[in-house]
């Protein structure tokens, strides 16, 4: 226990943690500190702890040749405690952990995983296994972890005051390379953080005198603790040196500590090697090559060697201090490992590496593991690399790993592979680049492949790549020429076996024309077309049927029935286009509850698919639906998300950007509303060329109204009007623009061409039947008439919105009407009205409103009221959220696993969410929470 020298106060946090652990309470505890300090010793006495206190141990160790296996560390982790019992594992793999079973089997047909699902299953997983039995997770060399495991360290260490495991990390934060994954676990709250610092001169002292001697002068101990500088693997090594050579502990071996210098490690070991026999050095390089605990079998095959000869060199190497064990083996430590490898002049190591391959690959060795040895030989065209490189991408992809899937991609790439295969793997690599939101090169290797593309089908599948990639960019312009050829390209080899892929293909096409404010003609030319083919899916037809329906001015209930047949079955997945149409319809006709059931339902898809592109517009829609419903807190939260969900550029991003802008313009804050315009794709005034910028446009008129620029508000209003014809409708209910350039021109005082635009919205709402769409003409109309008119605009409006889901909307007519109640005279029904319009303001999480409503009521001499909000109007979006849950009646573990959040939090949101609904059972927040909603 020598290396465990003034290591007592790192033991004693070790000894603490495990007694809380003892008590149910996890924790992390991260030893950090440079090559040689003692971490691996510090693990060891960890484990021995562990063990002694009866508590369950789970080690692993990351490996600088392993960094591309997919969750290679959870899996040395977590697969010794997998049970092989069939009925033992399906109890383990229960509830959102199930998701994570494919991870710990080679059934090649599994469901491809998404990162976060499967994050969020291993920590189920672990809950399950830790209610056996408190676990003690041991990782060692956590700098070469592959990114995934890395991940899932994060996940877990935010969520551990939930769990009884405790975590303990040895790494070495300095020396790695992961987008900061490290980084992000050490900045875990409860992290407890231990940095190993150098012994002191007393403790080398201690230890050259428990090898040496315990006469070693003073003088030789402080010149001992100069040249290793207190590392204690240095020190130990500086030791065998002076041992071996016979050195005496005093003045006269001095110069013999001195010359051995602070490089003892790396010399000594290198000289230990060298005088072995050839054999040794073979298995010792062989090892080095494989990595530790390769199976010696394999090692003997690497190094050439018979078993028994490779047996008998590896207990050598043991006997000299090179190795740790013999059986698998294991270098005694990573620098000693090193100092082997360098051992291999460079001009070899990458037909070592091809041999490692070989061997593996014979053993029956998971392809990525014969794959991790490819990686890191030389390109030289050979067939069978591209082939097992390419089983190791689809492997990632379905543990859930694009980013894995796209290093094993690119290196097939540079192979390179044959002609016939160049444009496919450029597309393959794109798709996953795209997959995890590495956008350029994504938009490199896209681009590649359909330059690369040799014969009609191939060119139509990259194609069809890129134009997905283009639009999911937010560039449907270029996206539709791009289907357009995939399509006809395919329709003209007359093959009946492509008909699914032409079905796939136009129906995106579709979408993406609908997107795009130049391809009207194109539209309607490919819904005709589709129509007429066999085995089309009736549900794009449906969705697009919907919003023409709307869009011609046909009754609202005809768009309804469409749009629900669409999204009946859940034939609109969230990475297809037809979805948004048939959503986008129930939102028009003010549907808001259904429409953001069926985007939560989208949104729990693409978080158990791992599908990142959606999630700017599924975001975007949720936060439109938010806005409309006057929820703004809501809207906020999923601005926020989704925002930092996607990079720029993405097709949801205007959408957020949008709903941002009306948040901030409600707040009073339009210098930062002006801030997300200008930083968003209607900077500088610039006009839209999608559909999917008019909400933001439609914003940007709202903000140049409340900066006091009613011409350029006009202008943007104007100019929605024209997109709209585009589009195919002057009907256009996402965004009221006569409403807009109404305001604009009455404030500008041209009162006539005002009251023009608002008459003609209010007879086209009323044709349309849509109460909210009704009421919002109503109210701009009200400010044009006179006080007669006005008072019956008002209070019809009041009346169209009071059982509708549009509060803030009820909140600003009311506040309309008590303003013209109190230049009426009538101060009483003016002071009610006005403070139910603060109340519902505040229900609204619209304080400035509120404020601003609340302090009207002292003119004159009145006493502001004091304004509070009750019931779910006071619960946050997530307390509301889990409300919802309970009210579907989920259990607090099936609720945690569906939020991806801990138990303990759940129970921290109910007993919130009890208090501020006055209840005091599950039973009686369902029955409140119902009435209330």
């Amino acid at each position: 226990m020598g290396s465990l020298i003034e290591r007592e106060s790192e033991i004693h946090v070790l000894k603490r943690s495990l007694t809380r652990l003892g008590t149910g309470r996890g924790g992390l505890v991260v030893l950090d500190a440079g090559a040689g300090l003692g971490k691996t010793a510090l693990l060891r006495q960890a484990r021995d702890l562990a063990v002694a206190d009866g508590f369950g141990v789970l080690s692993a160790r990351g490996a600088e040749l392993e960094r591309e296996f997919t969750f290679g560390v959870v899996r040395q982790l977590l697969e010794p405690a997998v049970p092989r019992d069939a009925d033992a594992r399906a109890a383990l793999f229960t509830g959102a952990a199930q998701a994570t079973e494919g991870l710990f089997t080679t059934v090649q047909s599994a469901a491809p995983g998404a990162m976060y699902a499967l994050l969020n299953g291993l920590y189920w997983l672990l809950v399950n296994l830790a209610e056996r039995s408190p676990l003690v997770l041991l990782v060692d060399d956590a700098q070469w972890s592959d990114s995934p495991s890395l991940q899932f360290l994060g996940f877990l260490a935010r969520r551990l005051d939930s769990v009884a495991v405790v975590v303990i990390i040895a790494t070495r934060s300095a020396e790695h390379d992961d987008d900061g994954l490290l980084e992000d676990i050490l900045a875990a709250d409860e992290l407890t953080l231990l940095r190993l610092k150098s012994l002191s001169e007393p403790a080398v002292a201690t230890l050259v005198r428990r090898e040496m001697g315990s006469d070693a002068d003073e003088e030789f101990c402080a010149a001992c603790h100069t040249v290793t500088t207190g590392n204690p693997l240095f020190v130990r090594e500086l030791l065998r040196v002076l041992v071996a050579a016979n050195v005496r502990a005093d003045l006269t071996g001095m110069s013999a500590v001195q010359s051995a210098g602070p490089e003892a490690v790396h010399w000594y070991v290198a000289a230990r090697l060298r005088r072995q026999p050839p054999d040794v050095r073979s298995v010792a390089r062989a090892v080095a090559v494989l990595g530790d605990d390769t199976p010696l079998p394999l090692v003997a095959a690497q190094a050439g060697l018979e078993l028994p000869i490779a047996t008998r060199a590896a207990e050598r190497l043991k006997r000299y201090g090179i190795f740790d064990r013999v059986d698998p083996p294991a270098y005694v430590h990573a620098i000693v490992r090193d100092v082997a490898f360098s051992s291999v002049p460079p001009a070899d190591r990458s037909a070592e590496h091809e041999r490692a391959a070989s061997v593996l690959r014979q053993a029956g060795a998971c392809v990525t593991q014969v794959a991790s040895h490819l990686l890191r030989v030389a390109p030289n065209g050979v067939a069978e690399r591209v082939d097992v490189l390419i089983a190791a991408a689809m492997d990632a992809m379905r543990r859930g790993s694009p980013e894995g899937a796209s290093v094993f991609l690119a290196r097939a790439r540079a192979e390179p592979p044959v002609a016939a295969l160049r444009a496919e793997i450029s597309r393959q690599l794109g798709n996953c680049q795209a997959h995890h939101l590495a956008i350029a090169d994504a938009e490199v290797h896209l681009r590649e492949a359909l330059t690369l593309a040799d014969n009609p089908r191939q060119r139509a599948l990259c194609a069809y790549s890129l134009a997905r990639f283009r639009n999911a960019c937010g560039e449907p312009g270029e996206a539709v020429p791009l289907l357009i050829s995939a399509v006809d390209d395919l329709d003209e080899l007359g093959d009946p076996a492509n008909l699914p892929q032409i079905l796939e293909f136009e129906a995106e096409l579709i979408g993406i024309a609908r997107c795009d404010l130049s391809s009207r003609a194109e539209l309607l030319r490919r819904i005709d077309s589709f129509a007429r083919r066999p085995g089309r899916s009736d549900a794009v037809l449906e969705s697009q049927r919907a919003v023409d329906a709307v869009f011609t001015g046909r009754p609202m209930a005809e768009a309804l029935s469409a749009a629900r047949s669409a999204l009946a079955g859940d034939a609109l997945t969230p990475e297809r286009t037809g979805l948004w149409a048939a959503v986008n319809t129930l939102m028009m006709a003010d549907q808001l509850d259904e429409a953001e059931r069926r985007m939560h339902r989208a949104l729990d898809t693409a978080v158990h698919r791992g599908l990142l592109f959606p999630m700017g517009i599924i975001r975007g829609y949720l936060a439109r639906i938010a806005w409309l419903r006057g929820d703004l807190a809501q809207a906020a939260e999923h601005v926020e998300l989704g925002t930092a969900a996607v990079p720029k550029p993405n097709i949801g991003l205007p959408l957020l950007d949008a709903t941002s802008v009306r948040l901030l313009i409600e707040d009073d804050r339009l210098a930062e509303a002006d801030a997300v315009v200008e930083s968003g794709v209607l900077s500088g005034d610039r006009l839209p060329h999608a559909s999917v910028h008019l909400w933001l446009l439609g914003a940007r008129a709202r903000l140049r109204i409340a900066q006091g620029n009613y011409r350029a508000a006009v202008a943007d209003a104007v100019a929605c009007g024209r997109f709209c014809e585009q589009l195919g409708t002057t009907l256009m209910w996402d965004v009221p623009w006569r409403l807009y350039a109404a305001d604009a021109h009455f404030l500008a005082g041209h009162h006539e061409q005002a009251t023009c635009l608002a008459d003609e919205q209010l007879r086209l709402a009323r044709d349309l039947a849509v109460p909210r769409h009704i009421a919002v003409a109503l109210r701009t109309a009200a400010r044009f008439a006179d006080i007669t008119d006005a008072h019956q605009h008002l209070k019809e409006a009041v009346d169209l919105l009071r059982d509708g889901p549009a509060r803030l909307e009820l909140a600003r007519t009311l506040s309309d009407l008590g303003e013209l109640l109190m230049r009426d005279g009538d101060r009483r029904a003016a002071r009610d009205t006005i403070r139910q319009a603060a109340e519902l303001a505040l229900e609204c999480h619209a304080p400035a409103m509120a404020e601003r409503l609340n302090a009207s009521l002292t003119a004159g001499g009145g006493r502001p009221s004091r304004l509070s909000v009750s019931g779910v109007h006071a619960l946050t979006p997530s307390e509301r959220r889990v409300a919802r849950l309970v009210a579907d009646a989920l259990t607090n573990r099936q609720i945690a696993e569906r939020l991806f959040v801990t138990e303990k939090t759940v129970e921290a949101h109910l007993s919130r969410t009890f208090r501020k609904l006055g209840v005091r059972s599950r039973t009686q927040l369902t029955s409140k929470y119902a009435g209330l909603v």
